[in-house]
């Protein structure tokens, strides 16, 4: 099994939610969500407008986002 169709998506998309996994446990390790709650919101707001721009910036139109094509008619 090649690791392309196991892992959908560029490369940057699996580094960017590493990165963001990776800081994420840094604030819980530090216990940022109790002691300083109001830094906190800020520093995720930040992480999560990074991460919508990032993606933003690498997107290409027609980049392949599911395993399965998506179907316009509906089988439902």
């Amino acid at each position: 099994m090649k690791l392309s169709t196991l892992f959908i998506g560029r490369p940057v998309y699996w580094i960017l939610a590493l990165a963001i996994i990776a800081a994420l446990a840094v604030l819980g390790a530090n216990q940022m969500h109790v002691r300083h709650f109001v830094s906190f919101q800020f520093i995720i707001l930040g992480i999560a407008v990074s991460a919508v721009a990032i993606v933003l910036a690498v997107y290409k139109p027609g980049e392949r986002a599911t395993r399965d094509p998506l179907d316009p008619e509906g089988d439902a």
